[in-house]
């Protein structure tokens, strides 16, 4: 019951992680639209709860809403970016009383195991994907104050979820996973005049992680290592709406949205942290964090409707300014603040970090100025549209205005001193970093070939400019929130205070540096210019019988100009000594009859003071394509059942793991994803209900990598920089399509039943069965050359029995 169970069930949508019976409730994953991810935006009650350009800032009661609409492409001139938008609107109380308490239940009894003996000689503990208990409680009532005149609707929503964690090994084998999820919200709808009409809408999300993972593709052996992860969110608005005229039509409304989110480590230990990729091992402490998000906001628009100029028009103009504001810090960005970076045993490299908080976890911490690092974005739009219908053919023709304006507020920075790391009291002062300003048209027609409505073609075409994000503003900041020194690190040298060998550095031991997030290192190219997105999209739609309609087209995306953090002033060819690694192949072994050879690229050691790590902000060639092909089949409602099918195919080209800073990759490549949907209902007798679906996704194309230090006899400085990843070493040994992930196919089938009593009240009782063919597959695993190659981090849950039942009057 939440947002990402109905996006699983959206046609050519792909999400990274896959819910069987609420195992993923309380965790956000990454989706995919016709290939493209990201650019998303996310409204409760028209009120934008989107973080950053993607995440959704609140955990939502789903049994609140009244309606939930999804739309992937082919917007009109009201959306602003081009991927996928959710808007959801609330309930609304009426002049009767009524209500609704919802009650599901799971436990460990209810379940089967799904674990093949292939996979737990990998050293994955048996049962470790179960649930271990589940419930989802919900009551929803509402009715008027003052008949036809003021009405009023509340709810609230408790949700628990523990689960076993695979990524959890040796001493904590077997502690679960727990998830707290609740909500509060309410509506009031005043009918002012016969025209007019004002609501208010307030919802609280409250989430709590007690042992939550710093990084999913990792193992951890101590909860010591986890952190504590509360999240507190919330989003309000006040809105007016009216009928000014027979054809006139206006509505205007103020809200916000906000998150506070933190990360607290469950240890204090100031014993520098260890990452070992090639052994997927994470020994240490984690962060001690938190940021604050608001989106204080305000939207307006006005329907005109027309007749007789050549058909008939609605046309729509809007806007709207939206003041994104961020404040967030950093007590520890991990443990003692040294992240040491091993692979297989050998030390790789070395970040060291500096405090940016004075406190972190309340929910005052920004305003009250203990999160030094602060963003703003500002964000103001204008529309125009208009939906002209003439004979066979309506057009919908639109044009939009975006201004994104990047600035951050005046900041200060604290002292702080660790070997190479020195950092001095310092302030910033106001400072804009850029303002984007687009105008981009969106055009769409459907056409009826036929005349009788039954064979429709639909076209459409659009502009999009991207919406920078808060986020922007943070990698542009020259008070970054995690200030940084990243040095090549091979625990050899020779230097006072050093002991070479013990896997612990020591000040003195770093080697050249390769990235710098400090002040006076982060830079913006002037020059930068706003990512863009082209859609087109072509579809025929045939009713073939009563009811049952057949669809089938093309979607073209294509992405320009997308940013990246990049290091401009050590650039590929400053790459010029050539040195070989060996390659241990798949089984992680050296000496194997699968080992093999990698040349690679380091900078001199006797140039490297002529380029410069300097960050820079830049439009980067990481452009993308995405070509898709997609059926589906509807048959609605009638004689007792209704179904709909849909089977979507893309090609993807682009830069999986962003535009690479070196000769050393990962370069662009060619791959794919396809997926499928289905879902039926039938109604048996004595009015029993029956609903099956079924989701089929391909799983998505891998390379094999591996972290790489210079050796000494190259004098030379390695890196595999790439755009948002400058200290990065990690390198593909293989193309990105040479794997692919477990395919996931996953049935669900519910079975219910409506009992009635009296003329109002009503139960409905039902039983769920989730993952009913108890399918496996990973949704995580290593990917890193070592023992842990292909090891699940993650595994779709097993067989899932699920009881309720939903009491409405």
């Amino acid at each position: 019951r939440d947002l990402w169970a109905l996006l699983a069930l959206t046609p050519s949508v792909t999400t990274a992680r896959f819910d069987v019976g609420g195992s993923q409730a309380g965790s956000q994953f990454g989706y995919t639209a016709y290939g493209f991810t990201g650019q998303d935006q996310i409204l409760v009650e028209g009120i934008n709860a989107t973080y950053h350009t993607a995440t959704s800032m609140l955990y939502m009661d789903y049994g609140s809403f009244e309606e939930v609409f999804i739309g992937t492409v082919g917007n009109g001139a009201e959306v602003a970016v081009p991927g996928v938008q959710s808007q959801m609107l609330g309930k609304s109380g009426g002049n009767r009383f009524q209500g609704e308490f919802y009650q599901d239940y799971e436990r460990n009894a209810f379940q089967s195991a799904n674990i093949p003996d292939r996979i737990l000689t990998r050293g994955v503990r048996e049962h470790s994907n179960e649930l271990e208990r589940y419930r989802d409680l919900s009551l929803n009532v509402g009715g008027p104050i003052r008949q036809d005149r003021l009405w009023w609707y509340s709810s609230y929503h408790n949700q628990k979820v523990v689960v076993n964690q695979p990524n959890f090994v040796g001493p904590i084998a077997g502690e679960t996973f727990n998830t707290s999820l609740w909500n509060l919200s309410g509506k009031a709808t005043l009918q002012a005049t016969r025209n007019h009409k004002l609501l208010g809408y307030y919802q609280w999300s409250q989430k709590e992680q007690p042992n939550a993972l710093p990084d999913r593709t990792l193992l951890y052996s101590n909860l010591n290592q986890t952190w504590s992860q509360p999240i507190r969110s919330w989003v309000y608005k006040a809105e007016w709406n009216g009928t000014l005229s027979n054809n006139l039509y206006a509505e205007a409304r103020y809200g916000e949205s906000s998150v506070s989110a933190s990360h607290i480590a469950n240890n204090d230990t100031t014993d520098f942290l260890t990452v070992d990729s090639g052994r997927a091992t994470y020994v240490g402490g984690s962060p001690k964090d938190q940021f604050i998000f608001r989106r204080p906001q305000v939207t307006g628009s006005v329907n005109y409707f027309k007749d007789g100029w050549a058909g008939t028009h609605n046309f729509k103009a809007g806007g709207g300014v939206d003041r994104g504001v961020k404040w967030d810090g950093y007590l520890q960005v991990v443990s003692g603040n040294v992240r040491q970076n091993l692979n297989n045993g050998q030390p790789i490299s070395v970040v060291l970090y500096a405090p940016t908080a004075t406190h972190v976890g309340a929910i005052d911490d920004g305003p009250r100025g203990n999160l030094l690092s602060n963003d703003r974005m500002t964000v103001t739009n204008i529309f125009l549209s208009d939906q002209w219908s003439a004979g066979r053919a309506t057009l919908n023709l639109g044009l939009r205005w975006d201004r994104y304006h990047s600035w951050t507020p005046e900041q200060r920075q604290l002292a702080y001193s660790f070997g190479p790391l020195n950092i001095a009291d310092a302030t910033f002062p106001e400072t804009t970093y850029v303002t984007f300003n687009k105008v981009v048209p969106r055009l769409g027609m459907t056409y009826d070939l036929t005349g009788d409505g039954k064979t429709v073609a639909k076209l459409s075409y659009g502009r999009y400019g991207f919406d920078p994000g808060i986020n922007f503003t943070s990698s542009v900041n020259p008070n970054q929130s995690q200030k940084s020194l990243s040095y090549a690190w091979s625990d050899n040298r020779v230097c006072t205070g050093c002991i070479a060998g013990d896997r612990i550095y020591q000040p003195g031991e770093e080697g050249n540096q390769t990235a710098s997030a400090l002040r006076g290192n982060v830079l913006i190219d002037p020059n930068l210019k706003q990512p863009t997105s082209t859609q087109a999209t072509a579809f025929l739609e045939r009713q073939l019988t009563e009811g049952v309609g057949l669809r089938a087209g093309f979607v073209y995306l294509a992405v320009r100009n997308q940013t990246a953090t990049t290091q401009p002033f050590r650039p590929s060819t400053a790459y010029t000594v050539p040195f070989n690694v060996v390659d241990p192949g798949d089984d992680g072994a050296v000496g194997t009859s699968d080992d093999g050879s990698l040349t690679l690229f380091g900078i001199p050691n006797s140039q490297i003071s002529n380029f410069a790590n300097t960050s820079v902000v830049a439009n980067t060639p990481n452009n993308g394509q995405y070509k898709t092909i997609e059926f589906a089949l509807n048959k609605r409602s009638g004689g007792r059942y209704s179904a709909s099918a849909s089977v979507g195919y893309t090609r993807q080209h682009d830069f999986p793991a962003a535009f690479p800073n070196t000769p050393n990759g990962p370069f662009e490549y060619d791959y794919s994803i396809y997926s499928a949907k289905a879902n039926a209902s039938y109604t048996l007798p004595w009015d029993i209900l029956a609903t099956g679906v079924y989701r089929l996704q391909a799983g998505t194309n891998y390379a094999r990598t591996l972290s790489v230090s210079a050796p000494a006899s190259c004098a030379c400085t390695f890196s595999a920089a790439r755009g948002g990843s400058l200290s990065n070493t990690t390198v593909f040994v293989t193309p990105y399509d040479a794997y692919r992930n477990d395919n996931v196919s996953v049935v669900d089938v519910r079975v219910e039943k409506t009992v009635r009593f009296g003329r109002a009240a009503r139960v409905r009782l039902f039983v769920d069965g989730f993952n009913l063919f108890n399918t496996y597959a990973a949704e995580l695993i290593s990917v890193a050359t070592g023992p842990a190659f292909q090891r699940p981090t993650a595994v779709i849950a097993p067989r899932t029995g699920r009881i309720g039942f939903r009491f409405m009057w």
